[in-house]
C-alpha cells in the first residue's frame, strides 16, 4: 500500500513543502534500494524496497520527492518507478 502512495507523490511532486528538505544520506539509502532491486520499484516489490531503505514513511516522501525533482526518478506507464542513475543504466 506504501508503494501506491509513493507513486501518487510521483505524479503530484508539489506536495513536498519548501521547508521539507531531504537527508543526503536519506537519498543514498533509498536509492541503494532501488539499485539492489533491479532500479525499478513495482507493486510487487514497493514494500520491501522501502523496508531495505530503513526509512520512515515521512522520510521515504521526502526523499522521493528530491529524486524526482533531481530527474532521478521517473513515474513509467505501466505504474512501476524507474531509477536513472549510473548504476542503472
Amino acid at each position: 500500500m506504501r508503494t501506491a502512495l509513493i507513486l501518487t507523490l510521483l505524479a503530484a511532486p508539489a506536495f513536498a513543502q519548501d521547508s521539507d528538505v531531504a537527508d543526503p544520506a536519506d537519498m543514498a539509502a533509498m536509492t541503494k534500494a532501488i539499485e539492489d532491486a533491479g532500479c525499478v520499484v513495482t507493486a510487487e516489490n514497493g514494500d520491501a524496497v522501502l523496508a531495505a531503505s530503513g526509512l520512515s514513511e515521512e522520510e521515504t516522501l521526502l526523499v522521493i520527492a528530491a529524486l524526482y525533482a533531481d530527474g532521478l526518478v521517473g513515474l513509467e506507464a505501466d505504474g512501476s518507478m524507474s531509477l536513472n542513475t549510473e548504476a542503472c543504466e
